[in-house]
């Protein structure tokens, strides 16, 4: 049981859960912890949130997990996260694991984010889906403008959300802009207070990409309409936000030629080490990472019915007395390994660039690549496991049938087709003339 009353105030950096009684384990001495609140106060503009704060996080996230499970089938039928997880989301702090500690977030790692990511999503992969969403909209949120950061976090972190394409339209009046549009696919609209959605001038006629604006509309100035029926990740709530004739203040949009997502030292808001991230790297990254952490929740399904079932038209019971099985199994957790190698080596990369390293467009491109490597290695170990689970586990009850129906899903964002990832890569090794624009590597 936590030590934390209502009304205690919590040091930045710090969640309710870290609060253990003497009887819950893993235990923080009280002088440790203090000494990790004042390191961390003390690291605010120069590092990423210290190590003991972020295992804590992975700690209490994998105590979650029975919690995300019993909660997933509710989820599914509500399409989005129940109001239990919900309020376990805010309370808990998961909302703000990669907002700046200057704007009352964690400020995890890269690294540290997919670690607590893929312990949720071995809970359920939807509630993951969210977190990862309100937690890359927020923190790109953190790096435009100055105005747009006082407005949006003036009183303290908030939840943004948001969708870019297919692009809403912008009018110039006084003093600001009206705002016409309808985004489809607005992951994690019930828990977010803002939507950074894109949108083009009136009268714009260029490409979509590059060429979108982007403008910050509270929550309630829109209507959410109910479109979110699909086949996997149905618990993301990603139903489509519709803005007619909302005026925004100025400091309320970021025109595409704002220096907006890039590294701008003259910002007043600016010290931290996710301000020296590039947005599109990150978020592709460690959306992969809860991918992974769902088909880890496959494996040991997988696994631990392994010596409990026959091989059906056979002799052989059970099976882990099949050759075939336990090289197919084998298989499968290699593929996983090789992917999670994969997601530490991207992710370590892009710490380092928080810390001032250079980051190349021939790394961007060879890390597009290793987000289509962890891709294909994801998808190919889950249908093995879907194989070796039978039909049974196509049953609608079974909890790997949710697992696999997420993933299925989720690979088919657009930035996880693999193909296109290849394909960048493969230009630049031979300096082929680029399909997609840096930004967007």
């Amino acid at each position: 049981m936590s030590g934390w009353t209502s009304g205690m105030v919590l040091p930045i950096g710090c969640t309710k859960s870290q609060y253990k009684s003497p009887a819950t384990k893993p235990k923080i001495r009280e002088d440790d912890f203090m000494a990790t609140v004042a390191k961390l106060e003390s690291d605010t503009q120069s590092g990423f949130a210290d190590k003991a704060v972020a295992d804590g996080l992975v700690e209490k996230a994998r105590s979650l997990r029975e919690f995300l499970q019993k909660e997933a089938p509710e989820g599914e039928k509500r399409r989005s996260p129940t109001p239990a997880v919900d309020q376990m989301l805010k309370t808990e702090g998961f909302l703000r694991l990669l907002l700046p500690q200057r704007l009352g977030g964690f400020g995890l790692s890269t690294t540290d984010f997919c670690r607590v990511q893929m312990e949720i999503a071995k809970g359920d992969p939807a509630v993951s889906w969210v977190m990862q969403i309100i937690n890359g909209t927020s923190w790109i949120t953190s790096l435009a403008p100055d105005g747009v950061q006082d407005t949006i976090f003036g009183e303290g972190p908030q939840t943004v959300c948001g969708a870019y394409n297919p692009p809403g339209k912008a009018r110039k009046v006084d003093g600001g802009w009206i705002i016409n549009g309808k985004w489809p696919y607005m992951s994690g609209s019930r828990q977010s207070k803002w939507a950074q959605q894109g949108v083009v001038l009136e009268g714009y006629d260029g490409p979509v990409v590059p060429g979108i604006s982007m403008c910050y509309l509270p929550m309630d100035s829109m209507t959410i309409e109910d479109t979110w029926f699909v086949s996997g990740m149905q618990g993301t709530g990603s139903d489509t936000a519709i803005a007619k004739d909302v005026f925004i203040p100025d400091d309320q949009m970021v025109l595409m030629d704002e220096r907006a997502g890039q590294i701008d030292r003259t910002k007043r808001h600016f010290g931290a080490p996710s301000d020296l991230l590039p947005a599109v790297p990150v978020v592709r990254t460690t959306g992969i990472a809860q991918l992974i952490g769902a088909v880890e929740a496959m494996l040991e399904i997988v696994t631990a019915e392994s010596p409990k079932k026959p091989v059906l038209t056979t002799t052989i019971s059970p099976r882990t007395n099949s050759g075939a099985y336990m090289r197919d199994l084998g298989e499968a957790a290699a593929m996983i390994n090789t992917a999670k190698l994969i997601l530490f080596d991207l992710t370590a990369k892009l710490d380092r660039v928080a810390q001032g390293e250079e980051f190349t467009l021939a790394e961007k491109a060879k890390q597009r690549s290793g987000g289509a490597q962890m891709v294909e290695l994801v998808h190919s170990a889950s249908e093995s496991l879907m194989f070796q689970a039978g039909s049974s586990g196509f049953a609608l009850d079974k909890p790997i049938n949710r697992y696999w129906r997420d993933i299925s899903m989720a690979l088919r964002h657009i930035q996880n087709i693999p193909t296109i990832g290849y394909e960048i890569y493969g230009r630049n090794l031979a300096g082929a003339d680029p399909i997609s624009p840096p930004g967007a590597y």
